[in-house]
């Protein structure tokens, strides 16, 4: 082999990382669902109108489009583009986990009642602390490195994410009725579906296209 063919640097891509993926999409859908879920309480109760489903569907794509943004540093153009064929894929297999994973508990559903909360509380506790877990890993390294403005958009994400599932891992080791009674039945339903459901489901859907590294 010639001096000169070794003198050619060869590049090497890595592709993110399928947990730190996760981590960000669960942690900037989360973080856009708060105020979301604030526009809700103040409309009526599941009235299913415009206003309502773009509250609580709205989080879920501008986290997604969030993540697309800030997990790279390449040009603005690449970036947008990824973010338009990407959507649509993660949407589509997140919705298909999600489905999944419903059909998976059926066998233990009729378990899953509130008379067996003692039993079934600090399992779902622990079931939270295990997804929740990776935006512990990916706000680590984060802070371990010095920040640019995508560092520092993602690791307010993770802090607050991580703040929402922690207080609903309280509220649920709280007084019965307590995780029930902060909010509006429908919001109640939403946020605990969202930290144990719908975020992990999109979670591993975007994870999984990104290590494919399509764009």
């Amino acid at each position: 082999m010639s001096d000169r063919a070794l003198a050619v640097p060869i590049a090497v891509v890595t592709e993110p990382r399928f947990f730190d993926t996760y981590a960000l999409v669960y942690a900037f859908i989360l973080t856009f669902l708060v105020p979301g879920l604030a526009v809700m309480s103040t409309l009526p109760f599941r009235t299913y109108t415009f206003q309502y489903v773009s509250a609580f569907a709205g989080p879920f794509v501008l986290g997604l489009f969030a993540t697309f943004f800030t997990d790279s540093t390449d040009p603005w153009p690449r970036v947008v583009l990824r973010s338009a064929i990407m959507l649509p894929l993660v949407i589509l297999a997140g919705v298909t986990v999600l489905f999944a994973g419903s059909l998976s508990v059926l066998p233990v559903s009729s378990f899953l009642k509130p008379a067996n909360g003692a039993v079934t509380t600090p399992i779902m506790v622990v079931l939270l602390a295990a997804l929740a877990a990776p935006l512990v890993f990916a706000l680590a390294r984060r802070l371990r490195r010095r920040p640019d403005w995508r560092d520092v958009a993602q690791i307010l994400a993770l802090v607050i994410a991580l703040g929402v599932a922690a207080w609903v891992g309280h509220l649920m080791l709280g007084a019965p009725g307590e995780l029930r009674g902060f909010a509006r039945k429908d919001l109640t339903i939403y946020v605990t579906g969202a930290v144990m459901w719908y975020l992990p489901s999109f979670g591993i859907a975007a994870g999984a296209w990104r290590a494919v590294g399509l764009v």
